[in-house]
C-alpha cells in the first residue's frame, strides 16, 4: 500500500515513508473500527484517507483563505466521498 499511495502522490524517494506508514497506520485503525471490516477490504478507502491527510499535514486543516477580506475555513471531517464510501462498507454487527 506504502509504494501505490507514493506513486499517487508522485513521491518517488523514501523520504516521507516514516509518515505515510504512521498515515496508513492511523487510517486502517480508524477504517476497520468504524466500517468492522478487515483491512484487506478497504484498501481503496485507506489509501484515500490517508492521501488527504498528507495533504493536510502542511495546511493544518485550511480548507480555503482569503486575503483582501481575510477568510479562512478550516476543515475537520474527512471529504463527502470518504465518508459515503466507508459508509456504504459499514457492517453492522448484532449482539
Amino acid at each position: 500500500m506504502l509504494e501505490e499511495i507514493k506513486a499517487l502522490l508522485g513521491i518517488t524517494d523514501n523520504s516521507k515513508d516514516n509518515i505515510l506508514s504512521a498515515l496508513i497506520s492511523m487510517a486502517t485503525e480508524e477504517a476497520t473500527a468504524y466500517t468492522n471490516r478487515e483491512e484487506k477490504d478497504l484498501g481503496a478507502v485507506i489509501r484515500k484517507m490517508v492521501i488527504y491527510q498528507f495533504n493536510r499535514i502542511d495546511s493544518l486543516g485550511l480548507n480555503s483563505e482569503g486575503y483582501s477580506g481575510v477568510s479562512f475555513n478550516y476543515s475537520t471531517d474527512y471529504p463527502a466521498d470518504i465518508v459515503r464510501a466507508l459508509q456504504s462498507m459499514k457492517r453492522v454487527i448484532s449482539l
